[in-house]
């Protein structure tokens, strides 16, 4: 069963806790998709794969989403909850958001990912919307 990641759902998260892009292991699969990770390849430390995680907003309210294990730094994490079953994405690379297209939060939003097949949690702490600006540094802004 692959999919698109963002095609990804609570309910693939609920179904699987941990995705793998197969392109780690096979380079005929396209960068964007995503399969059910078994232990053996959720524990290769070769593998490329999002784990579920929750999200707690600075008011203390819960979400679910995932994140891209390994480092914690937005750039890499890329983390992505569900909100009113819409998924919100944290990293935007070199495109600068529209601040009318994101969706308000209360920030910061710490995120910990659940620790499935021995893999130990990792947490990301989310201040805002992250993007590279035109000198390559990292932004973050605020809706």
């Amino acid at each position: 069963m692959s999919k698109q990641i963002w095609d990804i759902t609570l309910q693939d998260l609920s179904d699987h806790s941990v995705w793998q892009f197969p392109m780690w292991k096979d380079d005929s699969f396209d960068e964007t998709m995503i399969a059910p990770a078994n232990e053996s390849d959720a524990l290769d430390p070769n593998s490329n794969i999002i784990v579920k995680a929750q999200f707690i907003d600075a008011d203390g309210s819960e979400y679910v989403g995932f994140i891209n294990y390994g480092l914690t730094e937005i750039e890499y994490s890329q983390p992505c909850m569900f909100v009113k079953g819409k998924a919100v994405n944290f990293w935007f690379g070199i495109s600068k958001p529209s601040k009318a297209d994101l969706t308000k939060l209360n920030f910061p939003i710490v995120v910990t990912s659940i620790p499935v097949y021995g893999l130990v949690s990792k947490t990301v702490n989310i201040d805002g919307y992250g993007y590279l600006n035109e000198n390559s540094s990292i932004c973050v802004m605020h809706c």
